[in-house]
């Protein structure tokens, strides 16, 4: 089979030039765009409290377990333990050689470890926590704020952000949606210490009184056959009213003492809080949305901005919601500069290969560029590697190594050309002569990389 089928076959060359650059048209229009290559979640930390201990008790009782349990696992490749005053952290980060896929794997057999060990832990400790650090980047952060000249009522913005946040993730593509620098809310019993020493309690009685009032257990079993249903009390202290109907005591006239009877139950937010963001010197609540990776970022953009803009339009003066972040900005503009990049590149190597090759071989060789942007952008798609800031920046490389390739094999075939070979033998010398070193040295450029 002659190797210079493309040029004894003019529609056939059509024909394949026009398919490539159609499918990479479409492969590049249908890519999944995103700022960020998706990567393992492969760091994580394991916080532990025990209130009232020492940094060397909780090193000796509560890191040092958990560290000798997670060396169970053989996929972690460091584990590193930060103990202080009531506090333990230990970071894990697992091997290089874990792919996407196994690090869920992982991270639950280290749920089951830190569930076995919290038994052993001292009395008091709360249940170790698991934090996996999500490498995924932001697509869009809000900033909710108060602009009245009002005291900031954060409970009222931590409310409107969990609507935010809630929306954001029944928005189709959401990876995560969160909140941060919300007010959390605490509901307060203030005592009014006469009247407690009035109705002869204590204060641990009416704690206790209002403890055992939030029912977590079923208050009974009912069977009917076959038929086996539990009885809950729907008793959960979620307002103010419920526990200020809370009875105390009876006395002897059979009046019952609330707790309304001698404390004020009012709900407000924690203070001091446990987390704060600022906006500038602006005290505000962020709100958070990450997508999923491998979709494009454009579209998912638009349907954000628009759970926004309509939360937006229904609030009161005074409530300003302002997104500080759009991902979506940086990766169009990675786009911008692929395709500035293409064009400069192309005029560039033209202008050069016309003044040093004459036009028309500065047009075979400036065909390759584009033609070998396409291929590239083809099997992207099939290899399902999304547009980001790796692989522009490898394109953009790739580029301008294959372009050489053009360049050697035109000046080869001219060579051939002018010794007095004809059309058809220059160019299949031209291929047999260089096919093993060029495709040797492109793939030692491209395993290098």
């Amino acid at each position: 089979m002659r190797t210079n089928l493309f040029y004894t076959n003019p529609r056939v060359s059509v024909l394949l030039v026009l398919f490539i650059v159609v499918l990479g048209g479409a492969a590049f229009l249908g890519l999944a765009r995103q700022e960020d290559p998706k990567m393992a979640e492969r760091y994580a930390g394991v916080n532990t409290f025990l209130a009232g201990a020492t940094a060397l008790r909780m090193e000796t009782l509560v890191s040092e377990p958990i560290e000798t349990a997670l060396r169970e696992i053989p996929e972690i490749k460091e584990l590193t333990s930060s103990s202080k005053a009531g506090q333990s952290v230990v970071a894990i980060e697992l091997y290089e050689s874990v792919t996407d896929a196994e690090t869920d794997n992982v991270w639950s057999q280290v749920r089951d470890i830190l569930g076995d060990v919290a038994p052993s832990l001292p009395s008091g400790a709360v249940e170790p926590e698991l934090v996996i650090r999500q490498p995924i980047a932001s697509t869009i952060i809000v900033a909710i704020s108060w602009q009245h000249p009002s005291e900031p009522q954060m409970g009222i913005l931590s409310r409107i952000a969990e609507t935010l946040r809630i929306n954001l993730a029944n928005t189709t593509g959401t990876e995560i949606a969160e909140t941060w620098g919300a007010a959390e809310e605490e509901i307060r019993v203030a005592v009014d210490p006469y009247k407690l020493v009035a109705s002869g309690m204590d204060a641990a009685r009416i704690a206790g009184a209002i403890a055992n009032a939030d029912t977590k257990v079923p208050a009974g079993r009912l069977r009917s056959g076959s038929s086996d249903m539990l009885v809950e009390v729907q008793a959960d202290l979620k307002s103010t009213e419920r526990i200020a109907r809370i009875p105390l005591a009876i006395d002897t006239n059979n009046q019952t003492l609330r707790v309304s009877d001698i404390a004020k139950v009012s709900k407000t937010t924690l203070d001091p809080p446990r987390d704060l963001a600022f906006h500038g010197n602006e005290r505000v609540i962020f709100v958070n949305a990450k997508m999923q990776p491998g979709l494009q970022i454009a579209p998912w953009t638009t349907s954000a901005v628009a759970v926004v803009d309509t939360l937006r339009a229904g609030l009161p003066d005074g409530i300003a919601l302002d997104i500080v972040y759009l991902q979506n900005t940086y990766t169009s503009e990675r786009m911008v500069s692929l395709a500035m990049n293409l064009m400069f590149a192309l005029i560039l190597v033209l202008l050069v290969l016309i003044w040093m090759m004459g036009l028309r071989s500065a047009f075979t060789v400036g065909v390759a560029l584009p033609l070998s942007a396409a291929m590239v952008l083809i099997g992207m798609m099939y290899l399902n590697i999304p547009l980001h800031q790796m692989s522009v920046t490898g394109l953009i490389i790739s580029l301008g190594l294959l372009i050489d390739n053009a360049i050697v094999v035109v000046e080869d075939y001219k060579l051939k050309r002018q010794r007095g070979a004809a059309i058809s033998d220059a160019i299949e010398q031209s291929i047999r002569h260089l096919w093993i070193p060029l495709g040797a040295s492109t793939a030692t450029t491209v395993f290098a990389f």
